[in-house]
């Protein structure tokens, strides 16, 4: 009887760069939706951002470039787009 090898998975410690960003994005792209869907926000750097302590919090509906206060949670909506 003959049996089909499975194939083999590569381990995440020998992928390239570029193999590794194949595998996680679209986890990282379920996860962002999943935020989103449940009225979170995910929030990243871009070139808006002209400081180390702003960020960009996407929301379903909206863009708001924030900068953040010097307590937890505390920030300042500086533009919404």
């Amino acid at each position: 009887m003959y049996m089909a090898a499975k194939p083999v998975k590569k381990s995440v410690f020998d992928m390239d760069n570029q193999e590794f960003e194949q595998l996680v994005k679209p986890i990282g792209e379920k996860a962002k939706q999943t935020a989103l869907d449940n009225g979170s926000w995910y929030s990243y750097q871009n070139e808006l951002c002209t400081s180390p302590d702003m960020f960009i919090h996407e929301f379903k509906d909206r863009k708001e470039l924030v900068k953040l206060g010097n307590e937890v949670g505390e920030y300042t909506v500086l533009n919404v787009f």
